[in-house]
């Protein structure tokens, strides 16, 4: 396949003005000349990306698809630009920091705040991905640092311990179970439970094991793969949870009380960044601001977590 930049250039232009004739005004160039570089885009491609109607050309879905990848290149394009100007201007390099969603929105308030206030003019690129997301961003240095559950050992990515977070339970407020400070296997007799389904690299089979060994009978209907949509069913009374901790602090307000579990379920949790990249002072400045939010997690909560800040 030999795609030529001109003709990505003219199809992007044709999907966002909706003409050839628009197209051909932001390229400089005559409709004909659009409408050539598409037909052979086209045939490169060796798929068709549009079809007229009434007179308008209608993307085909494999247009809408292959737009898609074309904006991702543009963006990467767009990006290089903006560290070719820091580059001249000697302007701080952006960082970016990609976290697993409900790790995310409890270390990053804390984080950024601290951070903001001590480097100013540096810019934070956030993201939350699953775990296999966040390796293969740290392996093509789309981001710089990953916090995330510990994973298998993979080439070229070093994790240093973060904390060790058992799960806790999580109920409405009305629930019966919501009177007990202690909450154990027997109790989820009979109870619709949250099951959270594997995401990436994160497997949460320990938690269903935890259930299943005590021989108990419950329901296990309603399956999430993130933690905040089992929240939001918990605050609906719809289920409990025996749940990761750290998105319980947005639903305490909500009508969600959390207990500790025993036996505690625990997982362990990471940083991780490229072995090939230096650790510049901002990096190192946010690592700890994240430990920071970590140790806090108790407070937050109200549970006794036994969470072990690492050194």
């Amino acid at each position: 396949m030999n795609v030529r930049y001109r003709q990505i250039e003219a199809f992007r232009f044709v999907m966002i003005t909706g003409t050839t004739v628009g197209a051909g005004d932001l390229m400089s160039i005559s409709q004909p000349a659009v409408s050539r570089l598409i037909s052979d885009l086209e045939y490169s491609l060796k798929f068709k990306l549009f079809e007229r109607k009434k007179g308008r050309l209608v993307p085909t879905p494999e247009a809408v698809r292959f737009y898609q990848g074309v904006e991702r290149f543009y963006i990467g394009l767009d990006e290089l630009d903006h560290v070719a100007e820091q580059i001249r201007t000697q302007k701080p390099s952006d960082l970016k920091i990609c976290a697993m969603p409900a790790l995310s929105t409890f270390v990053f308030p804390h984080a950024v705040r601290k951070f903001r206030a001590d480097y100013p003019n540096v810019a934070l690129r956030l993201e939350s991905s699953s775990s296999s997301e966040i390796v293969s961003r740290l392996q093509t240095h789309l981001t710089q640092l990953g916090l995330t559950l510990a994973f298998p050992e993979v080439p070229g990515i070093v994790q240093e311990p973060l904390m060790e977070a058992p799960h806790v339970c999580a109920v409405h407020e009305t629930h019966r179970l919501a009177k007990k400070e202690i909450l154990r296997p027997a109790d989820f007799e009979g109870e619709e439970v949250i099951d959270i389904m594997p995401s990436g690299l994160v497997n949460w089979n320990l938690t269903r094991n935890t259930l299943d060994k005590a021989g108990i009978k419950y329901q296990r209907h309603i399956g999430v793969q993130n933690s905040h949509t089992g929240y939001s069913l918990i605050a609906a009374n719809l289920a409990i949870g025996l749940i990761e901790p750290f998105a319980a602090a947005a639903w305490l307000k909500n009508g969600v009380v959390v207990r500790r579990f025993e036996p505690q379920v625990m997982f362990r949790y990471v940083i991780a960044y490229s072995e090939n990249q230096a650790e510049p002072a901002t990096m190192q400045a946010f690592v700890k601001y994240v430990r920071e939010a970590c140790g806090k997690l108790k407070d937050l909560t109200g549970v006794g977590t036994g969470i072990e800040e690492a050194d």
